[in-house]
């Protein structure tokens, strides 16, 4: 038995027509000018793929192209030769689909748990420099397009930032932040921390708020956010997702650019939420604050939102779970 092929010898584009036949376990090639007998074993044989040729490849560098997929399956079988597993599975459909399902799931998996371990990681041992950067990079395109500066009386802003000041931090442990306060119509009433531990509150969140006590409760919430960096976290995991595009696209220098603006548009996750608020929740009441107070808040900001007053970054569009949230804190007892 033989099969039609066509050698290329490595040294010029030239194809020379061959005949391929087997003489006990050795592949025997031979055309005008061209006589050349191999061990099967030192053959490179590539797998079927589609209506593509399979190559034979040869230990100098030539190979022969072999365009009768059926005639070469059995020339080989006649010498016992059988393709790897992978390879009898892709000729199967069933299995193929099984391919692709797995390959499906573990990209579900590696995205749903792989991708946060991975930004958690990584959050954790950036310089403080790049935290720097980025943070003021950050506010700076929110100062020229949203914020503008705060129009409460300084006294005001300088009282709430030495009231949560002087909290005490349970296990005194407290993450490096600033307070800076900002007037946004824009935005409403909001707060938000950056990676540097910079946290932003509108002069709108606190003519939202009824007492002080519900102003450190907000803040509190955004330390916690300070705390695990879930801030830095959430854009870590959208800028390796945009990276990932972009490279198979290629654009990868536009991704770098835009950076920051990712991180304006980053939300959080339901269990940073519920992070945040533990954390919170822990801050009020070892100060002797009832966590209710940020339960409070957070049922007038959802009212807002209900009511169509919420700003262009809405606070439950980064800090989803309203509900949820309100009854886990309003159920917390001060002391316990």
């Amino acid at each position: 038995m033989a099969v039609d092929a066509d050698y290329f010898d490595g040294q010029s584009a030239r194809a020379y027509p061959v005949t391929l036949a087997l003489v006990g376990r050795q592949l025997e090639m031979c055309g005008e000018g061209v006589h050349r007998v191999f061990d099967l074993g030192e053959l490179r044989l590539s797998e079927p793929m589609g209506a593509a040729p399979r190559l034979v490849k040869f230990p100098d560098g030539a190979h022969c192209e072999v365009r009768d997929h059926q005639g070469f399956a059995e020339l080989l079988a006649q010498s016992g030769h059988q393709d790897g597993w992978v390879v009898r599975m892709q000729g199967h459909w069933r299995w193929a689909l099984v391919a692709v399902l797995v390959s499906v799931l573990a990209v579900a998996a590696g995205y749903r748990w792989g991708l946060p371990a991975v930004s958690e990681w990584l959050a954790f041992r950036l310089p403080e420099k790049a935290l720097a950067k980025l943070g003021k990079e950050t506010l700076e395109i929110f100062d020229q397009t949203l914020l503008a500066p705060s129009k409460l009386p300084l006294p005001r802003s300088q009282a709430l930032a030495e009231a949560f000041d002087a909290l005490d931090v349970p296990g005194g442990d407290r993450p490096g932040y600033r307070i800076l306060f900002r007037d946004s119509p824009r935005v409403g009433a909001n707060a938000f921390a950056l990676p540097d531990g910079t946290i932003v509150m509108t002069d709108q969140l606190v003519d939202l708020a009824d007492n002080d006590e519900e102003i450190l409760a907000v803040l509190a919430h955004e330390l916690g956010h300070v705390q695990q960096r879930h801030s830095l976290r959430m854009l870590i995991q959208g800028s390796i997702v945009a990276f990932v595009v972009a490279a198979y696209v290629g654009d990868v220098g536009s991704v770098a650019a835009g950076l920051p603006t990712l991180l304006l548009e980053a939300g959080y996750s339901r269990d940073h939420e519920r992070e945040a608020d533990a954390y919170a929740a822990a801050l009020l009441q070892h100060n002797g604050l009832s966590p209710a107070r940020l339960a409070t808040l957070l049922a007038k900001l959802e009212a807002a939102h209900g009511d169509g007053e919420a700003g262009a970054l809405d606070y439950f569009s980064s800090h989803p779970g309203g509900q949820e949230r309100i009854k886990a804190l309003s159920g917390v007892v001060p002391g316990r």
